[in-house]
């Protein structure tokens, strides 16, 4: 191929003598084309003198150097054209995916401008460009996600750093969501473990929070649901000390920690870019108790809201697993049950209420190694988390790549710790199997010379965290227990008021205002008999739970009655309709405790 007119001319005797071969004329007939040098992306033009001979023109130049290594496509079957571009700042060579429908327009200019490229200005330069980018380079396939965590059998950071197994090629993957500079790695996994690491053992809050950091990437590989922690307690008792060292674990805290203050679409894409991964959200107590129970059910249900498209249709719907710490000094059903807001049984399940105290005096801390005051040590994880992090999630990561056994042993160490748990059923045994991945994780880690702690540790210290849970929510189901707790509050504030008016008593009567049912007196007044009225049942009993779910558990505890025929829950009384009816004023169980 020539570069001037005079070596256009110089090869003209020798196309003479191809004139019999049109294939051969064809490879020596001057063509536009691109160019990319260290010097930016060049349009080579021809253009024909008025004796027929071509020649190239002089570069045209359109922007800064932008290489075209290959086209990609996401899940959605969107397609990309893959750039690679030198940093002008820090010199370093980096990757993205520029959607193919994006190309020429403004958008795409800013994202390339927004990348620190030179694009010249000119509409006819653009035009050029926009078909270099769509028609030049290679063809090489990638897949394009947005979604930080498992893609293939590497493992994305939300920062965009790729982890690949060693042994093998690394998958072609372009990481194309938000990047969370935050997520990088500072000083080595050594001093990581002596200035961190080392103050979790014997701590069985540090050990539950910096295990669950490490079990994040674990959901995915054991098929787990999105669900977390709510470790609530005084303020300043270290509870954000413990977030902030498990934060360590991938990146640095101080960036990392995010508030509980957001719209719910925040913190969906906040997750989205998070999968597989740890989210933090500190200090429950500012933010608005509506949007706590809104955030809460969107980020641990692991899927996006529906939204429409511009174009018509509806957006793609975005799934994420992730791991959810949360902060604060009271449990979550009592910070929404004062604000008035939901905080169902399912919503409890996966994001169940931990006590921050350790019960030692000492706030988180079972001990302090060595530190007079808890404040001590808590000021000490604080400062050396920013200064060595990010470096136990790589390793972690990286024996899950490389050693793809490991994953059967978390499955066994998970198993081994649920054996030594009690036999639990619905809600309580969710819960349970999280503390489990939760010490399977530490366990893990352990072994395998990631955090530094000697084996046998985590099992103990997480299960003393299980151990405290279970105390305050006991082994049965969520709901049946919040049922139960709402009729007792009941009994207890009415039975015994003025609500109720006797069956025996002479009519007619006045009923008062706040009228709930009858009482029919017995000889025994724990024994009485009270009917409620539909309504009340409905909405100062049910409160929104099934009528006959409430029915049931009622009726399990041995204190609400079917009617003879064994088939309704009310009961007909002559002349005042049908009614719920209570035998005793509290279940038999309550009734035989010990009295005061």
């Amino acid at each position: 191929m020539t570069k001037n007119t005079n070596q256009n001319k110089s090869q003209a005797p020798h196309l003479k003598l191809l004139k019999g071969n049109p294939a051969l004329i064809e490879e020596y007939r001057l063509k536009p084309r691109y160019e990319c040098t260290a010097g930016g992306v060049n349009y080579i033009a021809i253009e024909t003198d008025k004796e027929g001979n071509t020649s190239e023109k002089a570069p045209l130049h359109l922007s800064d150097p932008i290489r075209l290594i290959g086209r990609g496509t996401d899940h959605s079957g969107n397609h990309y054209r893959i750039i690679q571009w030198q940093d002008r700042i820090t010199r370093a060579k980096r990757t993205a995916a520029l959607p193919m429908a994006e190309i020429g327009t403004q958008q795409s200019w800013q994202k390339l401008q927004g990348s620190g490229i030179a694009i010249n200005s000119q509409r006819r330069k653009r035009e050029l460009l926009a078909d270099y980018l769509q028609t030049e380079g290679k063809q090489t396939p990638y897949t394009v996600t947005d979604k930080s965590g498992w893609c293939k059998t590497a493992y994305i950071l939300p920062n965009g750093e790729i982890i690949a197994p060693t042994d093998s090629d690394s998958p072609n993957i372009i990481y194309n969501g938000d990047t969370a500079h935050a997520y990088q790695s500072s000083g080595t996994l050594e001093e990581w473990q002596t200035h961190i690491a080392r103050y979790a053992a014997g701590n069985s809050r540090l050990c539950l929070m910096i295990g669950a950091a490490l079990a994040a990437p674990l959901l995915h590989l054991m098929g787990m649901e999105s669900g977390g922690f709510h470790l609530f307690g005084d303020s300043r008792d270290g509870k954000s000390t413990a977030a902030k060292a498990a934060l360590s674990v991938w990146g640095k805290p101080a960036e990392l920690m995010a508030s509980w203050t957001g719209t719910s679409l925040g913190f969906s894409n906040l997750a989205n870019a998070r999968s597989d991964n740890l989210l933090v959200l500190d200090e429950i107590g500012q933010a608005n108790p509506r949007h706590v129970s809104q955030t809460a059910y969107a980020v641990i249900n692991g899927v996006s809201k529906i939204q429409g498209a511009k174009d018509g249709g509806n957006r793609d719907i975005n799934r994420w697993r992730l791991l959810l710490l949360s902060t604060g000094e009271k449990p979550l059903d009592m910070f929404l049950h004062n604000a008035k807001e939901d905080w169902n049984a399912g919503q409890a399940a996966r994001l169940p209420s931990v006590p921050s105290d350790a019960g030692q005096g000492k706030g988180i801390f079972d001990t302090l190694h060595g530190y007079d005051k808890g404040s001590h040590l808590a000021e000490a994880i604080t400062q050396n988390a920013e200064r060595y992090h990010g470096t136990a999630g790589r390793a972690f990561i990286r024996l899950l790549t490389d050693k793809p056994d490991t994953i059967a042993e978390a499955r066994h160490l998970q198993a081994g710790f649920m054996a030594t748990l009690p036999d639990m059923d619905g809600q309580a045994r969710t819960v349970a199997t999280r503390f489990a991945l939760v010490a399977a994780a530490l366990e893990l880690a352990a072994r395998h010379g990631i955090t530094g702690i000697s084996d046998g540790l985590a099992f103990p210290a997480v299960k003393q965290c299980f151990d405290d849970w279970l105390e305050r929510n006991g082994s049965g189901k969520f709901e049946d227990r919040r049922i139960m707790e709402n009729a007792l509050a009941f009994a207890q504030i009415h039975f015994d008021s003025g609500r109720f008016v006797s069956l025996s008593a002479a009519q007619p009567y006045d009923l008062p205002h706040n009228f709930a049912g009858y009482r029919r007196f017995t000889d025994n007044q724990d024994e009485d008999q009270f009917y409620i009225v539909p309504k009340i049942f409905l909405e100062e009993i049910c409160q929104g739970y099934d009528k006959d779910k409430v029915c049931s558990v009622l009726h399990h505890a041995r204190w609400l009655e079917r009617n003879q025929a064994g088939n309704r829950w009310k009961h007909q009384l002559r002349g005042k309709g049908r009614l719920y009816k209570f035998k005793g004023k509290l279940p038999p169980e309550e009734l035989a405790e010990e009295q005061p």
